[in-house]
């Protein structure tokens, strides 16, 4: 388990949200398209976590814009696409980081046996 680091210029709303997370955890080993996204979500929740397209591209745009995923287009079967690209995902650097850190920060959370004073 890595040591917590600063997340720099990160401010808690920059952080992902559950849902942004486990989008990003997704892809995390290997880009994949929108639809495969929702799979695995779905498969990898037991079913409980299901994502609509609504809910699914405005995410992976809100990810992308923030640097933690990137986009890239592919030329690849576009006779069976009827022409149309397929775009894939894939965590970048910063997403991996991210990523890192919000496993880091549970690990340290989870050594402690009580709620430090502040916050009783």
């Amino acid at each position: 388990m890595g040591k917590l680091k600063p997340m720099g210029n990160l401010k808690p709303p920059s952080l992902p949200t559950v849902l942004e997370e486990a989008i990003m955890l997704s892809i995390l080993e290997r880009p994949r398209f929108g639809q495969n996204i929702v799979e695995v979500v779905s498969a990898a929740s037991d079913g409980t976590c299901q994502i609509s397209c609504g809910t699914l591209y405005p995410a992976l745009r809100r990810l992308e814009n923030r640097g933690f995923i990137r986009a890239e287009r592919s030329e690849a079967n576009l006779a069976v696409r009827r022409g149309h690209n397929r775009c894939y995902y894939a965590v970048t650097d910063q997403g991996r980081e991210v990523l890192n850190n919000l496993e880091a920060m549970r690990h340290q959370i989870k050594k402690y046996d009580k709620a430090p004073e502040f916050l009783t």
